[in-house]
């Protein structure tokens, strides 16, 4: 079990003795114009407490990737007050992937103070490197770097998917940009500060002892806060909500690694309480890193002994909670309700706390640790979830048979499940092969499915039968909880709790900077679950600021009006692989289970009736159409195809794109050059397992 509970790392405001007051006002052609270094005259400045002021300041047309307009080196002690001033990259209307380059950078700086103001149009806005005791107050941010989404309400792209793994190089700001962006630094004071329209909003890389508090960085399309090599910092009372990618209500649901707080690589002994980050990818995305998983290193340590507590984290993309490869970490008393995948995710974690949790109405996994050892669920809601608690050890060769498993134990085991209330689970337990699993005092209200036990033994003693260890579940009087349990030991409760479970009831949180109101409901902005994801092509639509929705997409373009003859079949790997005996498949399309005639294909099934005569796995389509071309003239068509998994399109009988592979959803086009007129096309897929789409767009161009 984990440590005791640790007190704050960094609590209290820290008081910054003000030297000096800076107000610059930018005029905008300064930010535009070619040339070099633009003069800059300051208005109410005393520069005498800055000896390095001017030889330190520049404002610069940024043109190159790494460029500052604005760079505050060498600096002790300070207030540099941007109050009234806006300073842009690039117009407020300007597509935002095309941003480049930092706003303000301070570099070697220490006890300086950055304050109002507006920055947008930067890959960064403001980058801190190699400094201390900065704080960054009060500063607004709008429209800086973001990728544009490939993905579309009808199909996902697997190209969105983020890439946090790798930071040691900066790749995190290189890459995706951000409103604040760390580096090497100590101390950091980041509070009050608002952004929107961009990808991420705080990124601290090899940066502790920091406080961010009473921030607001949502409806971003990438990390509301990025912590990599992090550690000993408070993070409280902020808003982090719908930062999400990878989303369409109905239709898929992936979150892309997308989250309102990421830690990544070594993050440990971190308080984050009382934030809300509901609407995300991940509400809390944890992973220990490459040196500890796939380096296997002996020193490397996962992100551990950090504390996440009373946290708003609801309805998640994916999970609520994701901790995987971390040991000590404790998560106490957040909302994880409505999440789509799970409420807690933990696989490979250790010793690892959830106690009084509200971990309700999850689409998958209330809380779910796969390969975990001497976890403690206790005092937690877990109701009407599809699973309430899954504890499972499966094949998983990645991990099992690789680096970690040299250096870390990945069997399930040992794991306290005590006090928690069941009520309304579809499946209140999924236990598989693990040992020495403790249950005690769980209150159960019957789930919608039938217990299935099979090899249900005591740890370390033969001799009770199969029926005396079903007690030991919380079924005193006959009741078992629903579920599946195979190949699972116990140990009986002998009325000696673990130490922990006392000593995690009794913690109190430390007294935290910040008092920003959180909660969507307490804010009157609360708007539903998870149906009010709205992606666009830049990000989720924020409708808290009164913009209006991202149109709905008509699918097919020239498509969009046409009728498929369409015709679905089933296949099987050994007789009629289509990669490897693509006769055999055709043979089988000649036999099809289900022929149709359907309007434009936004997924390969084209309708729920199809669907459920089909299937999900080993099935093939083939399906044709015909279009006509307006245009007087010859003219160039763009065909763009969203697939998982083989596709292949012809036009008149001509191949035109095909990826006839296995592969993740994957948006491809094709300048097609047709004449005036009517023109066939046909499209052939096949499905194997798991994710499913299909997508058909010729637009003219």
């Amino acid at each position: 079990m984990p440590d005791s509970p640790r007190n704050c790392p960094r609590t209290g405001a820290r008081s910054t003795s003000c030297l000096a007051a800076v107000s610059l006002v930018f005029l905008a052609a300064a930010c535009s114009s070619g040339g070099g270094e633009v003069p800059v005259a300051p208005v109410e400045a005393d520069t005498s407490p800055f000896p390095k002021l001017e030889q330190g300041l520049n404002l610069r047309p940024v043109t190159r990737v790494n460029q500052a307009a604005l760079t505050l080196e060498g600096i002790n002690g300070g207030v540099f007050d941007l109050t009234g001033v806006e300073l842009r990259g690039q117009d407020a209307g300007a597509r935002i992937d095309t941003a480049l380059g930092y706003g303000i950078r301070i570099r070697r700086c220490n006890g300086i103070t950055i304050r109002g103001g507006l920055v947008g149009g930067y890959k960064g806005c403001i980058v801190i490197e190699d400094s201390s005791d900065v704080t960054v107050e009060g500063v607004r941010f709008d429209g800086w770097y973001a990728q544009r989404l490939k993905s579309t309400e009808f199909a996902e792209d697997s190209s969105d998917w983020l890439a946090p793994h790798e930071n040691d190089q900066g790749e995190w700001l290189q890459n995706y940009g951000a409103a604040i962006s760390a580096t090497n630094c100590r101390g950091l004071e980041i509070r009050g500060c608002r952004g929107r329209r961009g990808q991420n909003g705080i990124l601290l890389t090899r940066s502790d002892e920091c406080q961010v508090y009473d921030n607001d960085f949502s409806f971003l399309s990438g990390w509301g806060l990025g912590m990599y090599r992090s550690s000993e910092s408070v993070v409280s009372h902020n808003i982090f909500d719908y930062c999400v990618r990878g989303y369409s209500h109905g239709s898929y649901w992936r979150g892309q690694d997308s989250a309102g707080i990421l830690m990544f690589e070594g993050c440990s002994r971190n308080l984050v309480v009382r934030n809300s980050a509901t609407h995300c990818g991940d509400g809390l995305f944890v992973y220990a890193g490459q040196d500890l998983v796939q380096d296997a290193s002996a020193t490397a340590t996962g992100c551990d002994q950090n504390t996440f507590a009373e946290n708003d984290l609801r309805f998640a993309v994916a999970n609520s909670v994701e901790i995987t490869f971390s040991d000590q970490n404790a998560v106490l008393r957040n909302d994880l309700r409505g999440a789509h995948q799970h409420g807690v995710w933990g696989g490979y974690s250790s010793r690892m706390i959830i106690l009084g949790n509200r971990i309700d109405e999850v689409i998958g996994g209330g809380v779910t640790i796969e390969h975990g050892q001497n976890c403690l669920i206790a005092d937690n809601s877990i109701a009407r979830n599809e699973i309430g608690i899954e504890l499972y050890w499966d094949e998983d060769p990645e991990f099992v048979r690789g680096p970690y498993a040299k250096i870390r134990d990945v069997r399930s085991r040992d794991h306290f499940v005590l006090e928690n209330k069941f009520s309304g689970n579809v499946v209140d337990l999924a236990l598989r092969r693990s040992t020495g699993l403790t249950f005690h005092a769980n209150e159960y209200v019957p789930g919608t499915r039938a217990p299935y036990i099979a090899d249900l033994r005591c740890e370390g003693d033969a001799s009770f039968e199969q029926d005396t260890v079903k007690r030991w579940l919380d079924a005193p009087l006959g009741a078992i909880p629903s579920g599946n349990v195979s190949d699972v030991s116990m140990r009986p409760w002998v009325g000696v709790p673990p130490a922990m479970l006392a000593v995690w009831r009794g913690y109190r949180l430390p007294d935290v900077p910040g008092s920003q109101v959180v909660r969507a409901e307490d804010r009157d902005e609360f708007r539903g679950g998870l149906e009010t994801i709205v992606l666009g092509e830049w990000g989720p639509w924020d409708f808290r600021s009164g913009t209006k929705r991202p149109p709905r997409q008509k699918p097919g373009g020239v498509l969009a009006d046409c009728l498929w003859d369409a015709e679905w079949f089933q296949w099987d790997l050994e007789s009629s692989d289509p990669r490897t005996l693509e006769g055999a498949w055709r043979q089988r399309a000649m036999r099809p289970e289900v022929t149709a005639r359907v309007s434009t294909f936004t997924d390969p099934w084209s309708s729920k009736e199809v669907r459920r005569v089909i299937g999900t796995e080993f099935f093939g389509l083939i399906a044709s159409t015909t279009f006509q071309c307006d245009r007087s003239d010859k003219a160039s068509y763009a065909l763009t195809v969203n697939s998982d998994d083989g596709v292949r399109v012809l036009v008149d009988g001509e191949p035109v794109l095909e990826d006839w592979t296995l592969h993740a959803p994957r948006r491809e086009e094709q300048v097609l050059e047709l004449e005036p007129g009517e023109h066939t096309l046909r499209i052939e897929y096949f499905q194997i397992q798991g994710a499913a789409a299909l997508s058909v767009d010729l637009s003219a161009r």
